[in-house]
């Protein structure tokens, strides 16, 4: 995905093997834990190309299609952090972030040409995102591996309700277990009352409990 200067070129062969594309579906990214205060620059750099810049580039190229045959839709898999920063994932949160800037201001551009934008916010969910997410050093992987006991959304589960969200063409779907999307709500309706029960949560470690299951997750020295 990275490699951006063979994205035509890769476009260029769907076309010509399937004669169009209806829909792009982008789901490139990996997840980070580490201390914000001393993730090496690189890392954000690594992260936004992977996370934001590779899925802008392959997106534009498919806008163009879009505008000249009159129509598609692009679904892009951002997070439950791309609404609410979470702690010790910085520089992924905030690629998730720059994922909703870029499609939402595309969106509203697009509205008068049948272009459909779904963005799709998963919660925990059973993959291989703690194996191989950043850390605060380059080349740098946490390699923990989920365990059967872990509170995490099953990746059918995951599967189907982004399905669900992509057929009906929403334009943002919140999909995870309790209590992640209702933090979702709380922050969109009530920012302020969220803010005062994520710090009540965050500084009592309960919030990494949560989200992985686990305190372990960040490097140790």
């Amino acid at each position: 995905m990275t490699e951006i200067s063979v994205h035509q070129e890769a476009f260029d062969k769907v076309i010509k093997e399937f004669g169009k594309l209806d829909i792009l579906v982008s789901n490139a990214g990996r997840a980070q834990r580490a201390n914000w205060h001393e993730i090496d620059l690189e890392v954000d750099r690594q992260i936004f190309d992977l996370n934001v810049f590779s899925v802008v580039n392959l997106n534009r190229i498919v806008v163009n299609y879009f505008l000249e045959v009159g129509g598609g839709h692009l679904a892009v898999t951002s997070s439950t952090v791309g609404k609410i920063g979470a702690p010790y994932s910085g520089s992924y949160a905030a690629s998730k972030h720059a994922i909703h800037g870029y499609f939402d201001s595309l969106r509203n551009e697009v509205r008068q040409n049948n272009i459909h934008i779904t963005l799709l916010c998963p919660g925990p969910t059973f993959s291989s995102p703690l194996a191989t997410c950043f850390s605060d050093q380059p080349g740098y992987t946490l390699e923990v591996k989920m365990t059967g006991n872990d509170r995490r959304m099953t990746t059918e589960r995951c599967a189907y309700l982004s399905s669900v969200a992509i057929a009906n063409k929403l334009e943002e779907s919140w999909i995870g277990i309790f209590p992640f999307v209702s933090l979702i709500y709380l922050h969109t309706y009530l920012p302020y009352l969220t803010s005062k029960l994520i710090g009540f949560l965050a500084n009592r470690n309960v919030f990494v409990k949560l989200r992985d299951s686990r305190d372990d997750t960040l490097k140790k020295d």
